[in-house]
């Protein structure tokens, strides 16, 4: 059996057999939306994750569908944004810990580049991966 168990900032820490899921994919450009954000609004992104992230993200293109599982989110409305909400997913790059974060249309359910580029933030900047690097994406659940 699972425990699950709800923290403060609404994050959850699953207890048990961890079950992971290894993606290869490609590092491409984006548009620097993110950077942006995090620029305008750390506090938000600290109180979500609980730490200091790095300014932007990494797209990395899978070459598949990947659908978010939501660990948590922040509410567009605390960013400026009212119609979309970002939600979060805990991973790791390269064996660094990190987050997908997927922005989400509240009115279609649509948003970001697509569920086959994820967008990864993390506390540190991601060492040696230009665009066109090619990276390993680590989910902490089973793919369907």
């Amino acid at each position: 059996m699972r425990r699950i168990s709800v923290g403060k900032r609404g994050r959850r820490d699953v207890q048990g057999p961890k079950v992971t899921s290894i993606l290869k994919g490609t590092v491409i450009s984006g548009c620097g939306h993110f950077t942006q954000r995090m620029k305008r609004y750390p506090d938000v992104f600290s109180e979500a994750t609980g730490e200091k992230l790095f300014e932007g993200t990494l797209n990395v293109d899978v070459g598949r569908t990947v659908k978010i599982r939501e660990d948590f989110r922040i509410s567009g409305a605390n960013i400026c944004e009212p119609t979309q909400d970002l939600l979060f997913e805990k991973c790791q790059i390269n064996g660094i810990p990190a987050y997908r974060v997927r922005p989400f249309v509240l009115a279609t359910g649509e948003g970001g580049h697509g569920d086959h580029i994820l967008e990864i933030a993390c506390s540190q900047k991601i060492p040696n991966v230009p665009s066109g690097s090619l990276v390993e994406i680590t989910l902490f659940r089973e793919l369907t």
